[in-house]
């Protein structure tokens, strides 16, 4: 019998390797690079854009996991896709506010540092904000969860 269980611990464990191994090859790598030389520049780029591609990954079976998981239960419960709905569309309010409060302003860099992309600057800066937004509520809801469960258990 198919156990959904065994399935996702094999599929972290295969992902946590993946991670540890790519870890590995940046520090082993960086640990090789002399700064001074400009250079290892190309050789600090070939060590990043791999982590890079693989947190996309991550971000993708991320998004896959938490769309197909629910399925089954949705099916035997359609009262829970209220909630499902409610929890997509408040994401999708956080990030709108993060877009609405990143700036995609030019930053002060010497004239020796290679120029970064507005794209790339309104990215960052709506990744961060997402992330504070994110951070906040859960402090908030955490400390407002432990005061009404106080409360209600009195």
């Amino acid at each position: 019998m198919w156990k959904p269980g065994k399935v996702v611990t094999i599929l972290l464990w295969v992902l946590s390797i993946i991670s540890i191994a790519l870890c590995l090859y940046a520090f082993i790598r960086c640990g090789q690079l002399n700064e001074k030389n400009p250079e290892e520049r190309e050789i600090m780029m070939g060590v990043i854009d791999p982590m890079f591609v693989w947190i996309y990954i991550l971000v993708i079976i991320t998004a896959l996991c938490a769309i197909v998981m629910p399925l089954p239960q949705l099916i035997r419960n359609p009262k829970g896709l209220v909630r499902m709905v409610f929890g997509i569309v408040s994401f999708g309010l956080v990030i709108l506010v993060a877009y609405l409060l990143s700036s995609s302003d030019p930053l002060p860099f010497p004239a020796s540092h290679d120029p970064i992309s507005e794209g790339t600057i309104k990215f960052a800066d709506v990744n961060l904000y997402s992330l504070y937004i994110m951070f906040a509520l859960t402090i908030i809801t955490v400390l407002f969860s432990s005061v009404f469960v106080k409360l209600f258990r009195k």
